[in-house]
């Protein structure tokens, strides 16, 4: 199946035959951009996949082109998906992340443009930015990591002190004991509360 935009006008006088040739210029540049885009019906199937979409997802146009997007790319969507075709139809346009699985199942995050053009047709614009959110992801879990350490610190310097102050041999051996249970529970804890970028799917 082959790759192209469908164009409509007709070869009637020299002004339509050159927007004629304008509309399909335009729709070579989108076939080659670099950016991720493809375009898709509201109520169904995508029917325009571009060489920018193949290199990020890995489908080939033939593969991609009579597919819904959301079954193709198991895409996740921050909204119910009747409420972002509601809103394309009332504001003809959105923005915002999405989640998409490759070809090869690895997941990305898209920062996502849609444009409704005519009636029903939605022309979908993605930027990858994956690694950016993993940025984000790991600079959150070393301050999560830095701010259990502190809080690590200062509990072993006050029990230090109190150690110092006890007379008590047994009192001490408590008070060790005490301190370690506390200090494990916080490294469990600090296991247990690592974020991830998977989650369940709609």
């Amino acid at each position: 199946m082959q790759n192209k935009v469908e164009l409509q006008t007709e070869h009637g006088s020299p002004e339509t035959g050159a927007a004629f040739e304008d509309t399909e210029l335009l729709a070579n540049l989108l076939s080659l951009s670099y950016e991720p885009m493809f375009a898709w019906r509201l109520d169904g199937a995508i029917r325009f996949w571009n060489a920018g979409a193949e290199r990020l997802y890995g489908f080939a146009p033939d593969e991609a082109v009579g597919r819904t997007s959301r079954s193709l790319l198991q895409t996740e969507f921050p909204i119910e998906l009747t409420e972002l075709r509601s809103r394309l139809r009332n504001e003809r346009s959105w923005s915002g992340e999405l989640r998409h699985v490759c070809k090869d199942g690895h997941e990305v995050i898209v920062d996502s443009r849609m444009q409704l053009i005519g009636d029903d047709t939605v022309l979908e614009v993605n930027r990858d930015i994956t690694a950016r959110k993993q940025s984000e992801i790991a600079g959150q879990q070393s301050e999560a990591r830095l701010a259990e350490e502190l809080a690590r610190s200062k509990l072993l310097h006050s029990i230090s002190v109190e150690l110092i102050l006890e007379q008590s041999v047994e009192s001490l051996y408590q008070k060790l004991v005490d301190a370690a249970s506390i200090v494990m529970r916080s490294l469990v804890r600090e296991h247990a509360d690592v974020p991830s970028l998977s989650r369940e799917r709609r």
